[in-house]
């Protein structure tokens, strides 16, 4: 905890570029059972800094046909 309003979280070295402490109002409680977590191996993310999201499949679809 730094001050009243903000943190600051330990980050692996990879990540060293991302600033490092948040305010509160950015940080949520995660309600997930399960750990959600993602390899950095796995992590695509571009010059900005920015992660980029990529489908990992197409779980529906729908056609509309006009009238």
């Amino acid at each position: 905890k730094v001050g009243t309003i903000a943190y600051r979280l330990k980050l692996p070295k990879q990540l060293s570029k991302v600033h490092s402490t948040f305010h509160v109002s950015n940080l949520k409680k995660c309600l997930s059972e399960e750990p959600l977590e993602i390899s950095l191996d796995e992590a695509h993310i571009d010059d900005k800094l920015c992660f980029i999201e990529e489908p990992v499949e197409i779980m529906d679809r729908e056609v509309k046909r006009l009238k």
